[in-house]
């Protein structure tokens, strides 16, 4: 959210006075009736991630061991309360007003071990700690230089990660490996790369800790590997959303294109798309559908109509703050003729381009299909011979760890599963082909 937090401020404080309050489609919990601001911006993004977009990683075992991490941290910091963690599907890790930390699953899969994972959440934790999310609504001072700020915030973050570890009893040095394993390309708002590394290594001297390789890789045993491909892939001659249960149907002459788990197919001279959304946002959509028609079928419910231009008209706080958030979620233009299908889990949004639903080939996926659907995932092994990965041969799919990692007789591998990999290859293959035809 843009809009500052004295406006945000107001309208939690005017959602929390309304009658029957709400926000996609559950009532509001206790910290947003009871005004506090913050808890109850958090709970929003939470809810964002969970019941508009599909995004959280739904691993319960896995979740509540990262939350343990964060509960050590915030103890060994003397902090009342531990922020809460959700894994997020996508990649990246932030922290957020009300106390949040969103770690994606792509960023827990980059790294070797639970000191490393602490240095990750420790660094966020400083965020909160510093209260940098409600700086960066409130925007810098007037005459500061904000990415200076930014930068500075980045830096200090990094410093207190490092003090965090330790206190907590991890490895100090596991701060600069885990920099190095999740920062990729530079950016204005952050520090470089390398001056970040070499800084806490410094910072960390090289001083003992509990490092918890073996702790780390038995929680991410059968984890996702890379893209989860249940909200869409292509599977053959159909394009499967394995979440849902669907899958539209592909002609020869229909060319594919798949971006960000949205299917981008033009049938002629018409284009469509279809993407999976949440429930509570899926059915929001569909009540602002203009010259709407609804009809219950096999596949679910089916509403059918054209994109409502935003309303302006609600000025009050909590008008521009719903306006603001939903700008951000995934949605159909304006004008667009779409259809929204809504299952049990969530909602296949399907803008027609000029066809019908009919015309569409939609369909219950089959139980092969769902099956080829399956991403990739992590699989465990452990070495048979003392030496360097790169000469052990160990994982029978992809190594996902180091190749210079030298390792002892018996220890953990991390590898991803050769058959899943193998399916993910193929339906790339063939787009790939399909748009080459074209």
């Amino acid at each position: 959210m843009t809009a500052g937090v004295r406006s945000v401020t107001a309208a939690v404080l005017a959602l929390a006075a309304c009658a029957r309050p709400s926000y996609l489609g559950a009532r509001l919990p206790q910290p947003c009736t009871a005004r506090d601001v913050e808890a109850c911006l958090g709970w929003m993004v939470e809810r964002d991630l969970a019941d508009a977009e599909l995004d959280l990683y739904d691993d319960t075992a896995l979740r509540a061991y990262v939350q343990g991490i964060a509960d050590r941290l915030a103890s060994g910091a003397g902090l009342p309360r531990a922020p809460r963690v959700v894994i997020a599907d996508h990649d990246g890790t932030y922290a957020t007003s009300g106390s949040r930390i969103v770690i994606g699953r792509p960023t827990i899969e980059r790294l070797d071990s639970e000191a490393e994972l602490a240095g990750v959440i420790a660094h966020e934790l400083a965020h909160i700690e510093g209260h940098h999310a409600v700086v960066s609504l409130f925007g810098p001072p007037s005459g500061d230089d904000a990415l200076v700020l930014r930068r500075d915030a980045e830096a200090v973050a990094d410093e207190r990660a490092v003090a965090l570890l330790e206190r907590a009893g991890y490895a100090p040095a596991a701060m600069a490996r885990a920099l190095g394993a999740v920062l990729d390309a530079e950016d204005d708002e952050h520090p470089l790369r390398a001056d970040r590394i070499a800084r806490a290594r410094v910072m960390a001297g090289g001083r003992p800790g509990f490092e918890g390789r073996a702790e780390l890789l038995g929680h991410l045993e059968h984890m996702v590997v890379g893209r989860d491909s249940r909200l869409g892939r292509r599977v053959g001659d159909a394009w499967v959303v394995a979440a849902l249960g669907l899958a539209v149907a592909l002609g020869p002459g229909d060319v594919v294109r798949e971006t960000n788990d949205v299917l981008v197919l033009r049938r002629g001279q018409a284009t469509l798309a279809a993407y999976a959304i949440g429930a509570p946002w899926a059915r929001e959509l569909a009540a602002a559908l203009e010259d709407r028609t609804a009809d219950t079928r096999g596949l679910g419910r089916i509403t059918v109509g054209n994109v409502a231009a935003p309303s302006e008209r609600d000025a009050t706080p909590i008008g521009k703050l719903a306006r603001a958030i939903r700008a951000t979620l995934p949605q159909p233009a304006p004008g667009t003729h779409v259809a929204i299908l809504e299952r049990a889990r969530g909602a296949l949004v399907i803008e027609l381009g000029g066809r019908g639903v009919a015309e569409l080939g939609l369909r219950e996926a089959t139980p092969d299909e769902l099956a080829a659907a399956e991403p990739a995932r992590i699989v465990i092994e452990r070495a048979w011979q003392t030496g360097a990965l790169r000469d052990a041969l160990i994982c029978e799919g992809r190594l996902l760890d180091s190749p210079d990692r030298r390792v002892a007789a018996g220890d953990p591998i991390k590898c991803a599963d050769r058959a899943i990999a193998a399916r993910e290859l193929a339906p790339r293959l063939m787009a790939d082909a399909a748009l080459r035809r074209d």
